[in-house]
């Protein structure tokens, strides 16, 4: 018998246009359900992602979120029956690197994202555009990638190269905020609240939820300890490096961190 997930469930999304997104992820899980047929779906906002996953995580399916970056803010989700074996190789993303012709020339952001617009393309088949020394990094979906390489040709009215990135992207790195945090203790969900200045409560919600990450693993104990050197991140608000701790004269502990806020925020 078919299990077809009750779609009332986009009643959550009070935007035409965002239901009918979500009615088409909708229509990927049942894939999966009712066919075992592995999915991917379009680059997904981070609302978009956090509504996906949770009936992806109701329905006990496997599924894995790639973006072609760290951290990346937009991304597009892999879902495959339970127990399978999921690859993000097969996220099928592709990363292109941008520059100006000019060596003068100061592409920026809104150049990049509004030339491809022009071309029209929907933003569901792009990702994340990032900066690096000279240009920018684009991720997009494998199928666009040829008609990119041979016809975008400006950006804006500066006129472009564009090439196929096959290693790892030389990023600019992000300008973390150095600040000292007192927690009582060097609980998760202490550290969390101090650093993005968030209620106890809203911490535990953030893990509880599956959106906290150490060294790149999904935290779900609210009790776990930080240590020296971790890297903590928080989905859509952004991560903190533990760089060292020392005891304060009330016997609290003072945590030194570099903190990196989404762009969201």
């Amino acid at each position: 018998m078919k299990h077809s997930i009750d779609r009332s469930v986009l009643k959550y999304w009070d935007e035409k246009e965002a239901r009918l997104e979500a009615a088409h992820l909708l229509d990927q899980v049942n894939g999966v359900l009712n066919e075992g047929v592995r999915q991917v779906t379009p680059f997904l906002s981070f609302a978009m992602r956090e509504w996906a996953e949770s009936i992806l995580r109701k329905e006990h399916l496997e599924f894995l979120a790639e973006g072609g970056f760290s951290e990346a803010e937009r991304v597009r989700i892999l879902m495959g029956s339970k127990g399978e074996t999921l690859d993000f190789k097969d996220a099928d993303i592709a990363l292109l690197w941008v520059r100006s012709t000019d060596a003068r020339a100061q592409l920026e952001h809104r150049q990049i994202l509004g030339s491809l617009m022009g071309l029209g393309f929907r933003r569901d088949v792009l990702g994340d555009i990032r900066p690096g020394q000279s240009g920018f990094y684009v991720a997009g979906t494998l199928e666009i990638v040829p008609y990119l390489l041979n016809h975008w040709t400006h950006a804006g009215r500066e006129k472009i190269e564009v090439s196929l990135i096959n290693g790892k992207p030389d990023v600019l790195p992000e300008l973390g905020e150095e600040r000292r945090i007192t927690v009582n203790s060097s609980r998760l969900d202490a550290v969390i609240a101090n650093a993005f200045k968030v209620s106890r409560s809203m911490a535990q919600e953030w893990i509880s939820h599956g959106k906290v990450r150490k060294a790149g693993l999904v935290v779900f104990k609210a009790e776990a300890e930080v240590q020296t050197d971790d890297i903590v991140s928080c989905r859509g608000y952004g991560r903190i490096k533990l760089l060292e701790s020392s005891q304060t004269r009330k016997e609290r502990i003072a945590w030194q961190i570099l903190l990196f806020r989404s762009r969201r925020h």
